[in-house]
């Protein structure tokens, strides 16, 4: 059960890291992505290591979530808040 926690934190800290690289728009949906990966790599981590099992997908997965979170805040609050604003005008 708690390897396919990690092994989605994985594959969503990968996706928030793309999204964050493509700026605009995707930044904004990539933000809330590399955070339920984080989410999801503590809590699979945690059921593995309770089971007796190798938590390293669940590490990968914290770690690339960590990195998108701050490549995905960045290109938000560059990029994402001015296409905003100048769609608010």
């Amino acid at each position: 059960m708690g390897k396919g926690k990690a092994i989605a934190g994985l594959v969503l800290g990968i996706l928030g890291i793309i999204l964050g690289f493509l700026n605009g728009y995707f930044s904004i949906a990539g933000l809330p992505i590399a955070i339920i990966g984080l989410i999801l790599s503590v809590v699979g981590g945690k059921q593995l290591r309770a089971d007796g099992q190798s938590a390293g997908l669940a590490t990968a997965g914290l770690v690339l979530g960590i990195i998108a979170v701050i490549i995905t805040a960045i290109a938000f609050f560059t990029c994402g808040l001015c296409i905003i604003c100048a769609n608010a005008l």
